[in-house]
């Protein structure tokens, strides 16, 4: 159910309120002159005609009406990555009356799904999205923890800070790759959503505002002024290397965007760059580096949450830090000392004993 600008100027909602005896759609129009009196049109004609009774509503009658009770309170992208599961996810039980969903049922479209090679977060996502669908109509399906999902993929270890920073700097992508892994780890909506009048001076420091995204979706750029989380509103220092490279860019007017490029076009060169010089790693991942590294230098969780945004440290640990095989050798050979000292002590013992 989404607004249509119609050449008149009005718009269009469009609601299927049934079918017919060949089991074709019944479609009932709503048009008016406003996008919010049309909408409002449809939604009081579904309050008063359709049945909303769970034993009468259908798997993707729920989650379509779960989507659109959320259509104007949720980011685009987060609506966007909504009807894209409900359309290409999980669809064995889309047909399903909600009432009659077993456990069986779902873990049939899971196999299916998972077979065509759809990965765990995926799955995962779409039967949370069927699942509060249903919570709305007082039908609680199983948890997702009574299910079996395909196997969590297994991330790459990043390669080492300083052998990216050495294809980046100089590069034509050396700005929003340093705004990333160097202010915060900004993810990549966040560095293209940021403009020159984010920049402030406090106590004879830099920040730079973090306080909107720049998301591209299908192949146009949306600005939402907000960001994905509440957390991820922040404030963070902008080092002089940083600032200095911010003051090169042409700009006529402090409400430029400081990476005013095609999010397309950027992604290509990002990419052809470290495929270049053989690295294999996504823009996302220069996030997961910030992590990394601060963790690795020590730096405490509390400030490192609050410098990229993250609500918890539980997402931190499980997704963005990872633990280089050299940390883990180093760590594992305070170990291997320890184990061959007993070895030592333990072999002259016992040759002592037998002399």
């Amino acid at each position: 159910m989404k607004p249509k600008k119609l050449t008149s100027g009005n718009y269009r909602v469009q609601l299927i309120v049934g079918k017919d005896e060949n089991g074709k759609r019944i479609v009932k129009s709503f048009t008016a002159e406003t996008e919010w009196q049309a909408m409002k049109m449809a939604e009081d004609f579904k309050k008063l005609n359709v049945d909303i009774r769970p034993e009468k509503i259908l798997v993707k009658e729920a989650v379509e009406a779960y989507i659109d009770s959320k259509r104007y309170v949720i980011a685009p992208t987060t609506l966007y990555g909504y009807e894209s599961l409900a359309k290409n996810r999980l669809l064995a039980i889309q047909g399903y009356i909600l009432t009659d969903l077993k456990t069986i049922d779902i873990q049939r479209a899971i196999n299916m799904d998972a077979e065509k090679g759809i990965s765990h977060k995926t799955i995962k996502s779409a039967y949370t999205l069927i699942r509060s669908a249903a919570l709305i109509f007082g039908v609680e399906l199983p948890s997702i923890r009574k299910l079996r999902l395909p196997p969590k993929t297994v991330k790459d270890e990043l390669p080492p800070l300083g052998e990216v920073l050495r294809v980046i700097i100089g590069s034509s992508v050396e700005l929003p790759c340093l705004l990333s892994v160097w202010c915060g780890g900004m993810r990549i909506s966040e560095v293209r959503g940021l403009k020159f009048s984010d920049i402030y001076e406090e106590n004879n420091n830099r920040y730079i505002r973090v306080r909107r995204a720049r998301v591209c979706i299908n192949g146009h750029d949306i600005i939402e002024n907000r960001n994905k989380t509440e957390q991820s509103t922040r404030d963070v220092p902008i080092p002089d290397y940083i600032y200095t490279l911010i003051q090169q860019v042409p700009h006529k007017s402090d409400d430029d965007f400081i990476i005013n490029e095609n999010y397309g076009a950027l992604k290509r060169r990002y990419d052809r760059l470290l495929k270049k010089h053989a690295l294999k790693m996504t823009f996302h991942d220069l996030r997961a580096q910030f992590a990394t590294t601060m963790n690795g230098l020590g730096v405490e969780k509390e400030v490192l949450e609050k410098l990229g945004g993250w609500a918890n440290s539980k997402v931190l640990d499980s997704v963005y830090i990872r633990t280089p095989k050299q940390r883990i050798r180093d760590s594992l050979k305070v170990f291997d000392d320890y184990m061959y000292e007993v070895i030592r002590d333990t072999r002259t013992k016992k040759s002592g004993e037998v002399a």
